[in-house]
């Protein structure tokens, strides 16, 4: 047995940054991994690092089909294919190199890596079973166990015909026809990937639009290009009611909007993640559980004195960085309560920005128009495309908008929706322009570098009061 100041459970972007924020401030620190392959969790092993890779891939072959238009000759682009299993290895790669990394940030904090299964005991213990069975004492305890794929009765994945996400980041071939069921950020990002390889994509997804939790003209706009420029079959207020698993093929029955049998090679079911707080004995604590999310305060604190929860497994976006955030709050909270020289500051969630790496990507922040509707406020909106642009028609991208949602009275930024080339990165610079120290009128006088995709930003304020002007 050890006794440690604090005890991360789970090694994932909020449970590493926890560990090392923690040592950090001087707070002797330990951090308990389950997963046999390492540290960095589902975001590095199997979700966010990895998909990249995959759709990094997929936009280079796709890519590659223009060379000739950019002045490179002598390339048969008529006999390229996609080889999965060099993709598959490059992303092994990625995934080792940071795993590599994340080993090295504990060992230069000097945080103490546990291997087992973490389960808390109550009163500040955990217990940790590895090949031997341990328990160890914290002050102060992080739980930050994170998320799985979500199943659904009756399409239970068997990771032959019918998949997770999890199945498809180590496919060794192409689809020859694929069936997405949910048209959320995962399964539009995997349409986006597979579509482009060269499969036959059918997307079912039971809202009325496509990323139906963003701004209605993105998932609208995003399906008429995905369609118009890849033949994606998209079918919206569609559901799979019924599947048949036969040796080759996956019989797929819909009913809604779209109905039909649609015979697939494969079936990918990717309608979203569920919290992992079941076996992780918080029976065991005061801490309270609502439909498997752990109930916080705003700096992180659950009912159980000296335990907190981050990540995945509380009421709040489920996204690397916002686990990242929480995971900084949350340490720098132990450590103030245990008399370091810290003041928390807690998460305004007002302002996360959410990116879709699909092609072409979205990035959002603050309210849709709709929510800003019916939050009561009175709002005006602005879009500019991106096809006037000179940077976006060099890259070869000239597709989506830049939209705004602003306060009619006052000018406030309410929110920036971006569908477009590098949308990803576009909105990563928008976070500052939220939160009412800045006006439409004040990022109309902004000036940006040309020729850059910036430039949308200006011309989309213009367009909120009609005057924008590269039209």
């Amino acid at each position: 047995m050890a006794s440690f100041d604090l005890i991360v459970i789970g090694s994932g972007p909020g449970g590493y940054i926890a560990a090392i924020r923690g040592a950090q401030l001087g707070l002797t620190t330990a951090l308990v991994e389950k997963d046999p392959a390492g540290l960095g969790g589902t975001c590095l092993r199997r979700g966010c690092i990895p998909a990249k890779t995959w759709l990094e891939s997929a936009h280079r072959f796709e890519q590659m089909h223009s060379l000739a238009e950019y002045g490179i000759a002598g390339v048969d682009v008529s006999q390229m294919k996609a080889d999965l299993t060099a993709i598959v290895a490059k992303k092994n790669k990625i995934v080792f190199k940071n795993g590599k990394g994340i080993e090295f940030l504990m060992k230069k904090n000097k945080v103490t890596v546990l291997k087992g299964i973490g389960k808390l005991l109550g009163g500040g213990r955990v217990e940790v079973l590895g090949e031997t069975a341990e328990t160890h004492d914290a002050r102060k305890i992080i739980l930050a166990t994170g998320s799985v794929v979500k199943e659904l009765p009756g399409l239970e994945t068997d990771g032959v015909r019918v998949l997770n996400s999890d199945h498809l980041l180590d496919m060794k071939e192409v689809p020859s026809q694929l069936v997405i069921l949910g048209a959320g950020a995962i399964g539009v990002e995997f349409a986006s990937v597979f579509v482009r390889l060269g499969a036959k994509v059918t997307l079912v997804e039971l809202m009325d639009r496509i990323l139906p939790i963003e701004d209605a003209s993105i998932g609208e706009e995003l399906a008429r290009l995905l369609t118009k420029l890849h033949k994606l079959d998209i079918r919206v207020k569609t559901r799979i009611a019924t599947i048949e698993r036969l040796e080759e093929k996956v019989v797929c029955h819909l009913e809604g909007d779209k109905p039909g049998v649609v015979e697939a090679s494969h079936l990918l079911v990717a309608v979203g993640r569920g919290p992992v707080t079941t076996g992780v004995g918080l029976e065991a604590t005061q801490a309270k559980v609502e439909r498997g999310f752990v109930e916080v305060d705003a700096f992180m604190r659950t009912s159980e004195p000296g335990l907190f929860a981050i990540g995945d497994i509380v009421k709040t976006p489920m996204l690397a960085h916002v686990a990242g955030d929480e995971a900084v709050v949350a340490a720098e909270q132990a450590a103030m309560e245990l008399g370091k020289d810290v003041q928390p500051h807690a998460i305004n969630y007002g302002r996360v920005p959410s990116c879709t790496y699909c092609d072409p990507e979205v990035g959002c922040i603050g309210l849709t128009e709709q929510k800003a509707r019916e939050a009561g406020r009175e709002v005006i909106v602005g879009s500019f495309p991106f096809m006037p642009l000179a940077k976006a028609n060099i890259l070869g991208e000239p597709h989506g908008f830049i939209k705004i949602v602003a306060d009619k009275q006052y000018g406030e930024i309410l929110g920036i929706h971006i569908l477009g080339p590098k949308a990803t990165e576009l909105i990563a610079s928008s976070v500052a322009l939220l939160g009412g120290e800045y006006t439409v009128e004040e990022l109309i006088h902004t000036m940006y570098p040309h020729p850059t995709l910036n430039e949308a930003f200006p011309e989309a304020a213009r367009a909120v009061y009609g005057r924008a002007l590269n039209l």
